[in-house]
């Protein structure tokens, strides 16, 4: 029997969602009884992210008797890929107002005409065409094949992404563009293009995966927590904000995303600037120039060979320096300070430079752990190099491992240290 001081629980949190969270999970199925350490996220490659969502539209397709595999995708897409959600209202719902709300008037993918015999006026072109070279979708808004072309292939080569949610070309009609007229009417030049732009908008339009910021890597990270704040690693070696999804922010831990972006906000503004002004410099009381004072005594010339205007005026209360001599205190001091108001606008600069200042504290700490960490970068690819040549003289991989070791440490080192100033800026404030 073992004593309670022998015996240790291991607690865990679960999420929203219903899972669990990096959590330490007793597995009973081992010999050993081992503990597992369960990832709430996976990476995915290109191929695996195609081959589930096919099989997440079949599954819908077959759980919803929809006709189509089109009409799976439509109803998908309007639902950003949650199937839960799709199948949950609709089946409780109300499936017409569903499909209407989604772009879809009717299960057919085409609206046949009554004869192919009879000529068709075109909208478009304005020009009488054979009804056989015509095209409508489920709304009935018809067009000549080849206008019909044109306008899906300006959708796709000048809209881009957007062009999966079009819609049909008549005026104020919702009826969207389903993918069969799409691969069917586009030019064959533009088909690759528009497979491209669908498999981004299944990844895009579902909260649950994010592509891989990381230059040249196609791979995608699905997390179970569409909100989860942890960093997430990916195959390719890149460490990043799964909320963020930026290349340049990176992993930004400790500091939170609303810090990273107020930080950058502010390392951008120009209000930052105008602090500055105001805190270290004053204005001449005749041109209002800013005039920057770097020592000497009260007495001020706006210079001329400055663009100044020649104006000479007292520093601490910005008065005529005429009015100024022995009886208001001298050149080092000024009497007349105390009762005038240039005394608050000065408190006012005071306090702005005190802010300032705190900024720049965390600011100038920030900005060298950055260039450390860029320094770190290079040298982790000399190590790769260096990696190469030691091969050829036949030195073991376990003598050199650790020079990549101890550099990716000191990456991570780095941009932790970082990303603790902006913590601290805004614990502070």
């Amino acid at each position: 029997m073992e004593s309670d001081e022998e015996i240790q629980d291991y607690s865990y949190e679960v999420d929203d969602d219903g899972f669990i969270d990096d959590a330490f999970i007793d597995d009973t199925d081992t010999l050993e009884n081992e503990i597992v350490r369960q990832k709430s996220w996976e990476v995915l490659t290109p191929q695996e992210i195609e081959k589930r969502g096919k099989e997440v539209i079949s599954e819908v397709q077959d759980f919803l008797g929809l006709p189509t595999i089109t009409t799976a995708i439509t109803l998908l897409r309007f639902y950003k890929w949650n199937k839960e959600k799709l199948i949950q209202d609709y089946t409780s719902g109300d499936p017409e107002k569903i499909n209407k709300a989604a772009g879809i008037t009717s299960f057919d993918l085409e609206s046949k005409p009554k004869s192919n015999h009879l000529k068709f006026n075109c909208l478009i072109c304005l020009e009488p065409v054979p009804m056989k070279n015509t095209f409508a979708l489920a709304c009935g808004h018809r067009y000549c094949t080849p206008c019909y072309g044109m306008y899906l292939d300006y959708k796709v080569t000048c809209e881009g992404p957007s062009c999966v949610n079009g819609t049909c070309p008549y005026p104020k009609c919702t009826e969207i563009v389903h993918d069969k007229a799409y691969t069917d009417l586009l030019n064959p030049a533009n088909v690759d293009l528009y497979k491209k732009y669908t498999f981004r908008a299944m990844v895009e339009g579902n909260p649950h995966i994010k592509f891989c910021p990381a230059p040249d890597c196609s791979r995608a990270i699905r997390s179970e927590r569409r909100n989860r704040k942890e960093a997430v690693i990916c195959a390719c070696g890149f460490r990043w904000c799964f909320q963020c999804a930026d290349y340049e922010i990176s992993d930004h831990m400790p500091a939170t995303c609303e810090n990273v972006e107020k930080w950058r906000q502010k390392a951008t503004d120009e209000s930052e600037n105008v602090k500055w002004m105001i805190a270290n410099t004053k204005k001449c009381p005749r041109c209002r120039k800013p005039i920057e004072k770097n020592g000497g005594c009260m007495h001020m010339n706006c210079r001329k060979e400055f663009a100044g205007c020649g104006h000479e005026f007292c520093w601490l209360c910005r008065g005529d320096w005429k009015e100024h001599g022995t009886e208001t205190g001298g050149y080092y001091a000024c009497n007349k300070y105390s009762s005038s108001m240039a005394k608050e606008d000065d408190t006012k600069a005071a306090q702005i430079k005190t802010e300032l200042e705190a900024y720049m504290f965390y600011f100038h700490r920030y900005e060298s752990h950055q260039r450390a960490m860029k320094i770190a970068e290079q040298q982790r690819l000399q190590t790769d190099k260096k990696d190469t040549i030691l091969d050829k003289f036949t030195v073991r991989a376990q003598d050199t491992q650790f020079l990549k070791e101890a550099t990716e440490q000191l990456i991570n080192n780095r941009r932790v240290l970082k990303n603790s100033y902006i913590y601290g800026f805004y614990k502070e404030s």
